[in-house]
């Protein structure tokens, strides 16, 4: 049976760019994904831009731009209305739908074999070490030999469950949701994310998408702990988000077109080891999504890029055990963590409305560090 140099579980916006550059540098590459494309993924649909170098590399980022919006402004507010607004550098909303497969198509280009309906369930291992994934695929149960597995499978990932790396420290996990309202009355045009009096402590999300019939993505993120003890859903605060926040006036006669679909985000307050003998995990199924917005593509995208890296060494070397693939978390630690570990703080004060509105006056008070913030 053939022996794959890397399986990418995972056919997300990071897990296609990590095939598609593998690929691109003459591996034998297999991405996979339980689901069929197009699919429906909840999200706030951003493609941030710490991805577009990626989305560049592979040939992907022009028809992002000519599928999705790329918005002038960004707005932030605190829970006494406080905004921050900023220039927008890069980042574009596109539903996720037509974006991933923007990337899995640019994948399949660059030469990563794809299936889809390809349900890994299970890794092959020996003596330790991850060699391959146990899935299945038209009808059968099926294994995949590989010299490196990477987990790009999202926030419920197989892969870390069975390496033992999955965490879901609640006072660090969030459940998100989004549903798509049309007529907002004026259209929207910026990103806004607004940290609401009723909402609290959580946010909500509004992404315009003007070449959808203008439809916005309306998202939220609550962090999982206190929803539990609340006392209303997160569909019955949106509600009153609408009817209450001045941000939320301009949804007040728009119609919901799409169901509510939720799901749960691990956030980077959470990341712990993102390595194995024969596997590293990125992007979600690592915890590498920013703990203040709940922003995961770009870091999905970027994670992808140090395995990327590592991966290439290890096949050069003929080396895949845990010490040599270890070098892959030293080295987004040392270029993600100092912003993670920001916007961690960032979280744990928005945790506290006084001390998040604080926090937004001084920022508002001070253009040097407002600039700094929005790049």
């Amino acid at each position: 049976m053939k022996t794959w140099d890397v399986i990418v579980v995972g056919a997300g916006p990071g897990g296609s760019t990590t095939a598609a550059r593998l690929a691109m540098a003459g591996c034998d590459v297999l991405l996979v994904d339980k689901e069929r494309f197009p699919r429906e993924k909840p999200c706030s649909d951003i493609y941030g831009r710490y991805g577009v170098d990626a989305y560049k590399e592979i040939g992907a980022y022009d028809e992002l731009l000519e599928k999705g919006f790329l918005f002038p402004e960004l707005m932030l507010t605190s829970p006494d209305y406080t905004a921050l607004k900023g220039p927008n550098v890069l980042s574009v909303t596109c539903p996720r739908r037509v974006g991933d497969n923007i990337l899995k198509e640019a994948a399949a280009r660059q030469g990563a074999k794809v299936l889809e309906a390809f349900w890994v369930n299970d890794l092959m291992m020996d003596r330790g070490q991850v060699v391959g994934v146990k899935a299945k695929y038209e009808g059968k149960f099926v294994e995949y030999p590989a010299r490196i597995v990477i987990g790009a499978d999202g926030s419920h990932s197989w892969v870390a469950k069975r390496l033992g790396l999955f965490s879901d420290n609640y006072d660090e996990v969030f459940l998100a949701g989004r549903a798509y309202y049309a007529d907002c009355d004026p259209p929207l045009r910026t990103m806004e994310v607004h940290y609401d009096p009723y909402f609290f402590p959580g946010f909500v999300c509004l992404s315009p998408h003007p070449g959808y019939g203008d439809v916005v993505n309306v998202g939220i993120g609550y962090q999982m702990t206190p929803y539990v003890q609340a006392l209303e859903d997160v569909e019955a605060l949106t509600r009153k988000f609408i009817e209450t926040s001045p941000f939320g006036e301009k949804l007040r006669k728009a119609r919901k077109v799409s169901d509510w679909m939720g799901w749960r985000v691990p956030s980077a307050g959470q990341i712990g080891k993102t390595y194995a003998a024969g596997a590293m995990l990125i992007g979600d199924a690592g915890s590498f999504v920013d703990p203040f917005i709940l922003e995961g593509i770009a870091n999905s995208v970027r994670s992808g890029g140090f395995a990327v890296q590592t991966a290439l060494e290890a096949l050069e070397k003929g080396d895949f055990s845990e010490s040599f693939l270890s070098v892959y978390e030293a080295r987004w630690r040392e270029k993600m963590k100092p912003r993670l570990d920001a916007l961690q703080q960032m979280a744990l004060v928005a945790r506290n409305a006084e001390m998040l509105n604080a926090t937004f006056q001084s920022l508002k008070a001070n253009p040097a560090a407002l600039k700094k913030m929005f790049g």
